[in-house]
């Protein structure tokens, strides 16, 4: 999956046992008119990610820098007692 984005904040490096990863997140903005309307809405999806490979990449992962994801994608939902 490719996904193209902005760094929201500057990546941060954190250590996972005896493994290193840069966490940083992504906001993607998308742009679409509804049926019958001329009118765009526009949504933003912030995307948090994790690169295992090598951490110095870090030194270019800076708030507003544009890149561009190639991976794996995996999701973690919470539901609270409440169902929301």
């Amino acid at each position: 999956m490719e996904i193209t984005g902005r760094v929201t904040a500057d990546a941060v490096v954190r250590s996972v046992g005896d493994k290193e990863v840069l966490s940083f997140s992504i906001a993607v903005n998308d742009r679409y008119k509804t049926a019958g309307s001329s009118e765009y809405k526009e949504v933003t999806t912030f995307i948090n990610c994790s690169y295992w490979i090598a951490v110095k990449a870090g030194q270019w992962v800076k708030k507003g820098a544009v890149v561009l994801l190639n991976g794996r994608l995996g999701m973690h939902v919470y539901i609270n007692s409440e169902g929301n």
